[in-house]
């Protein structure tokens, strides 16, 4: 099977329901540097707002935390985010997060897209 939109291949996709309100980890690739992406929902009283935080925390793993996400509702990023290369293509997400209005759960929708080719350089 093969998917493509706005000239981007679909690489991975899914849903995921969260156990309670932890962490999601999505791991890309088992090869010699593993990729993984960890989601996360986080609640700053002192904001009135609602944004996405996202960080490199060691060269192959990134943090995308849900900052004051509200409930009920599906939010996400409406751009692509460029993430990097992965099997020497370039990797981008779209994401939508749910979080449900009890706040006991969440559930995480994803799409990691691969683009061109990038050149190898090893």
């Amino acid at each position: 099977m093969r998917i493509t939109s706005g000239g981007f291949e679909v690489a991975y996709h899914g849903r995921v329901f969260a156990y309670g309100m932890n962490p999601i980890e999505i791991v890309l690739s088992e090869e010699r540097d593993p990729l993984k992406f960890v989601f996360c929902i986080e609640r700053e009283p002192d904001r009135d707002d609602f944004a996405t935080d996202i960080r490199l925390v060691r060269y192959n793993e990134v943090r995308i935390a849900c900052v004051n996400y509200p409930r009920g509702k599906p939010i996400g990023n409406q751009d692509l985010l460029h993430l990097g290369v992965l099997n020497n293509r370039k990797l981008s997400l779209r994401f939508e997060v749910t979080i449900h209005y009890d706040a006991a759960s969440w559930a995480l929708n994803f799409t990691f897209y691969a683009g061109e080719g990038v050149p190898d350089h090893e």
